[in-house]
């Protein structure tokens, strides 16, 4: 289920991976702290440099890690966001089960 909260974290992170490309945000802090809703497990995929959403999906199909995010039924909330700087197209999605 899209769930806008999520969608706004998902927006900052793909702003925040432009800055510095890592599941650790700017700060130092988790990307999990950028989520603002209550959850009980969350997956993050993040991306760069794929010129449309069919292209990121592509990659992360391609990774372990990233379709394992993609796959996992126990998220049942997610967010995704992308930010274009430079003409590099910076993605995230976020995902979590809420409680």
């Amino acid at each position: 289920m899209h769930n806008p909260s999520l969608q706004r974290s998902a927006r900052v992170r793909a702003e925040e991976i432009a800055e510095k490309f890592s599941h650790t945000r700017p700060n130092g802090s988790t990307c999990f702290t950028a989520i603002t809703i209550r959850y009980s497990t969350a997956g993050e995929n993040i991306a760069m440099g794929h010129r449309s959403p069919e292209a990121v999906i592509r990659g992360w199909i391609k990774s372990d890690g990233h379709r394992k995010n993609l796959l996992n039924d126990s998220f049942n909330a997610i967010g995704v966001g992308c930010y274009e700087e430079g003409g590099v197209i910076h993605w995230a999605q976020m995902f979590v089960k809420t409680r």
